[in-house]
């Protein structure tokens, strides 16, 4: 049986130099990249207590996703369900800032699971950090799997690595759903020019967000559902 998230998140975070005073809901609303309702909602709604613009930092969030960038890091995080809007949006702003140098993108999914009992909240655990080694260190205490990360690289062990791209994938208690499991999924990529690549930084973010968010968001959901039941089943 597939498992299915309660609540299933994305962030997408760039890397490199950011002029964050111009990233303001008036800028987004102007160039077409938010409508009016959101960005009056962050000027005069609730939202409107998380707005600052500065030459530092600027961040502010609508109902359905947060924006923080600081002059070395972008991050947009989706609040609502998950779609493809969500993307569109991020794709929007990199081509509105086409020459923002960016040197790294990260495509990040993020699930709750809820498992159907402490029991197999604990086998997880028990299945993707063995406890033996810790019990003979800690035979009077109880050792338990607080965060694991593993990291996916292309290539061969004792060889050069193909690419600076590579996939990490963390596995928690989750801090929202009692006996539940928090995966998170980060899908890294280099975005530096290379000689054959004639586009501006921007557009290269644009792109590689346009064409590889949606396949990156199906494989960190493969992933999720494979660590759970790959767990249980042993």
């Amino acid at each position: 049986m597939a498992h299915t998230a309660e609540i299933l998140t994305s962030a997408i975070v760039a890397v490199g130099d950011f002029n964050p005073a111009i990233f303001s809901p008036d800028w987004m609303e102007r160039n077409g990249l938010i409508g009016k309702d959101d960005a009056d909602s962050v000027r005069e709604g609730p939202q409107g207590k998380s707005l600052l613009i500065s030459h530092q930092v600027a961040t502010f969030e609508t109902k359905w996703f947060a924006l923080q960038v600081l002059e070395n890091q972008l991050s947009l995080t989706s609040k609502d369900a998950l779609s493809p809007a969500f993307k569109d949006l991020a794709v929007s702003i990199f081509q509105m800032v086409p020459h923002t140098p960016v040197t790294a993108v990260g495509l990040n999914f993020m699930g709750h699971y809820k498992l159907a009992s402490e029991n197999e909240y604990h086998r997880v655990g028990d299945v993707l950090a063995p406890k033996d080694i810790w019990k003979a260190l800690y035979p009077d205490e109880m050792p338990g799997l607080a965060d694991l990360t593993v990291r996916i690289q292309r290539g061969s062990r004792g060889e050069p690595l193909k690419t600076k791209d590579e996939k990490r994938i963390a596995v928690q208690a989750s801090d929202k759903i009692r006996f539940g499991v928090f995966l998170d999924y980060n899908d890294h990529h280099d975005v530096s020019a290379s000689d054959e690549d004639n586009m501006m930084p921007g557009e290269r973010v644009a792109t590689l967000i346009d064409s590889k968010w949606e396949s990156s968001w199906q494989d960190a959901v493969r992933v999720f559902d494979g660590v759970l039941s790959r767990a249980l089943s042993k």
